[in-house]
């Protein structure tokens, strides 16, 4: 194993600790510079291994020494740049298109344990380019030249990670940007030397391109600049949807409320947040045991549907706000089964006990300051333990009989009832009429009489005559009657009856 090789793996090792170390601390931090820095870290070590791939492969071809084993490093070189720019890029696209800050936390004692990526990131560098010059070895110092703008991001990830702490939260996703144009710096001076080396028919040709386009380097760093000031002035362009709400956040503080439209931000200082408003999100509470009343234990499963009421409440005064609407309708639950017998809640009416979960779930909502509102309550499941169940379902069962037998009986009852207070009622209609009838009739007889009285004073014979022959008339009704005027010659007055065949002769 040679200088340069012994080198590689030294180096190796030492970034891969690097790497190991930024991971730490982005996990504990959050910070989205550091992420992009631990990326830059582990792309020094694919970078690395590259080139210690490469050294191999001349140890293989070591008896075609010279123009070949040069090629094999240049072209390395080119596919580390290659690399390069693609982790360049991912890291821009994550730190460019995220809208939510990030959630920094352990800033100064993170801060502080990053110096000591800053000793590692120097000593790899230094190290590389030391034994690459030593050996002649472009590869190796592409590699070291890598190494330090990693250092130079190191000290920039430090400085964004104190702003941070000192609440210029905005600083660290823009560090992140600036570290992403780093790696691309990197990426592209290690692609022309390569190039230049690569492609030159003879070594001083071969320089005098690199140096022209070490020249030119300026010139095409400054339009690429110009491109990315370009995209980055119109990334700054958000559009809110018609059911959205904007709160737009300029380093870390809430500047205003932004309605919908096409809105403006300041590209990687303003931070544009956008809430549906009218998205009715649903949480769904497993299945748990509550205490009823009566002491009765009931397994019940219940939904919850609810919207953001306040964006500023719901992106800044609360956490896991999936765990808080499911806690708070569960606390609801409880405070009220505890006060209704288990029958309200297996064969009574729920509308009640709903209303009641929807009003305190929405109370405890209130006092945590969710900015949250429950829209619906949903009762999805309600059932007795499992070792319980058969004894509920005959109780269930008897409940239901009960109720069936009771109202059969109140069914007979509506029948029998009103058929009963009909007759009444027609008995005494009835009677009523007939009362009425035989006082009229009896009132109609007394008339008549006191009539035939006045009639029978006025005359008495003639009177007398009429009732005679009135009470022949109901006396004999059938029979005829001949009536002879006393005038007529004769001491007596005979009345001849005729009769029927069947019947005697009156005489």
């Amino acid at each position: 194993m040679d200088r340069k090789e012994k080198a590689i793996l030294i180096t190796i090792g030492a970034n891969l600790l690097l790497v190991a170390l930024k991971s730490y601390l982005f996990g504990a931090s959050g910070s989205m510079a550091l992420k992009a820095s631990a990326w830059h870290s582990f792309g020094d070590v694919a970078s690395s291994c590259l080139v210690l791939v490469g050294f191999l492969m001349a140890r293989v071809l070591e008896g075609r020494r010279g123009k070949l084993i040069a090629n094999i490093e240049n072209i390395i070189a080119l596919l580390i740049s290659g690399l390069i720019f693609y982790m360049a890029f991912d890291i821009y696209r994550e730190a460019a298109s995220g809208t939510v800050p990030p959630d920094l936390r352990n800033l100064w004692p993170v801060t502080i344990a990053s110096i000591a990526t800053i000793a590692i990131t120097y000593f790899t560098a230094r190290y590389k380019e030391y034994v690459g010059k030593a050996t002649d070895s472009i590869s190796l110092v592409a590699s070291g030249y890598h190494s330090r703008l990693d250092l130079y991001s190191s000290i920039l990830v430090i400085m964004s990670l104190a702003s941070s702490a000192l609440g210029f939260g905005a600083l660290d996703r823009l560090a992140a940007i600036v570290v992403c144009l780093l790696v691309a710096l990197s990426g592209w001076e290690i692609a022309s030397q390569s190039f230049a080396a690569l492609f030159a028919r003879r070594a001083a040709a071969g320089a005098a391109k690199a140096v022209d386009l070490h020249a030119r380097l300026p010139r095409i760093a400054g339009a690429g600049f110009a491109i990315f000031a370009c995209f980055t002035l119109l990334s700054g362009f958000v559009a809110v949807q018609p059911d959205e709400r904007g709160i737009l956040i300029r380093f870390g503080r809430i500047v205003r409320d932004v309605d919908p439209g096409l809105r403006y931000r300041i590209p990687y200082i303003d931070t544009m947040l956008k809430v549906a408003m009218d998205e009715v999100r649903q949480e769904r509470l497993k299945s748990t045991l509550v205490l009823t009343g009566d002491t009765n234990l009931i397994d019940v499963e219940m939904g919850i549907q609810y919207r953001i009421a306040d964006p500023r409440r719901f992106l800044f005064e609360i956490i896991r706000p999936s765990e808080l609407i499911a806690r708070s309708a569960e606390a609801a639950l409880r405070e009220t089964v505890a006060i209704r017998k288990v029958d309200d809640l297996l064969v009574g009416s729920r509308s009640e006990i709903i209303e009641s979960i929807k009003i305190r779930s929405q109370a405890f909502l209130d006092v945590n300051g969710s900015g949250l509102e429950v829209t619906a309550v949903q009762l999805v499941s309600v059932a007795p333990p499992t070792d319980v169940a058969e004894a509920f379902r005959d109780v269930a069962s008897a409940k239901e009989d009960k109720n069936t037998y009771i109202s059969e009986a109140l069914a007979y009852r509506n029948e029998i009832l009103p058929t009963a207070r009909g007759d009444a009622a027609k008995s005494v209609f009835a009677a009523g009429a007939e009362a009425k009838r035989k006082i009229d009739a009896a009132t109609g007889e007394g008339d008549r009489f006191v009539f035939r009285v006045a009639s029978y004073r006025s005359a008495p014979e003639v009177g007398r005559t009429r009732l005679y022959i009135e009470a022949m008339e109901k006396t004999l009704p059938k029979a005829k009657k001949f009536i002879i005027d006393p005038r007529v010659a004769g001491a007596s007055t005979q009345i001849w009856i005729s009769q029927n065949k069947m019947s005697p002769l009156l005489q």
